[in-house]
């Protein structure tokens, strides 16, 4: 197992978004997590990687566990250097190119030497469909490239997971389709990946694992072909059956 939550709580103003998390991960797992608007998933995945502190709950993750309502900054910086985030909106860094955007985190965060960076970054460009383009802007590419670039970013440093949030729902069908087939390759690479997404197809064709939150608790998780074909509880079969008619 390369993580585990358990009891992850999280509020703003006064309101219970988290309600009690428990959530396990195997290396090589990809896990898709689905939910209507607002029921907690992107909060899930950001206290997952500690963008977000839990008010409460434990962590485990490369067999340290951490408590969460008494994690440091320092033990915060342990996790994120081993993990990835891939965000809806890229958050890419306007004034640099494809290329920088890579290198950044290799150099200010890992220390790296810029030279061993540069060619770790044209690697992972070329792996994901970018190589030629390592000199453009991020408004010089369309959304399908800039996510295919935060995704290298990613997963430059091969991290032990990576966490994405939503990476299609910004795109058009045919761009989503691009980055779509990055995280497919990435997939059977046997990357460990943990997915907030609206695509069913995602989740029924690439992911290992889905869970259904609603209302900040798990409604129903389990092995991807169960999920989709025998969900148990009425409530899912109810999201599944209005988001296949969209």
């Amino acid at each position: 197992m390369i993580l585990s939550i358990s009891g992850i709580r999280k509020s703003f103003s006064g309101i219970e978004v988290l309600k009690g998390i428990d959530l396990s991960v195997e290396e090589g797992d990809v896990v898709a997590i689905l939910g209507p608007s607002g029921s907690g998933k992107t909060t899930l995945l950001r206290c997952m990687n500690l963008l977000e502190t839990p008010d409460e709950g434990k962590l485990t993750f490369l067999s340290k566990t951490y408590d969460l309502a008494k994690i440091s900054s320092r033990e915060k910086l342990e996790i994120r250097r081993n993990t990835g985030f891939v965000f809806q909106s890229f958050n890419l860094f306007r004034n640099k190119t494809a290329l920088e955007n890579v290198t950044e985190g290799l150099v200010t965060v890992r220390k790296m030497a810029k030279k061993e960076a540069i060619s770790i970054a044209e690697e992972t460009l070329e792996k994901v469909g970018m190589k030629e383009f390592r000199e453009k802007y991020p408004s010089e590419l369309s959304g399908g490239q800039q996510q295919r670039v935060a995704i290298a970013r990613a997963i430059a440093y091969n991290p032990a997971i990576v966490y994405f949030d939503e990476p299609t729902s910004a795109l058009d069908p045919e761009l989503a389709q691009e980055v779509l087939s990055v995280m497919r390759m990435l997939a059977e690479e046997g990357m460990t990946m943990v997915v907030v997404t609206h695509s069913l197809e995602f989740a029924r064709h690439l992911s290992k694992h889905t869970i259904f939150i609603e209302h900040g608790v798990i409604v129903e998780k389990g092995k991807t072909d169960s999920f989709f074909n025998h969900p148990q509880m009425e409530r899912t079969k109810e999201f599944l059956s209005l988001e296949e008619m969209k």
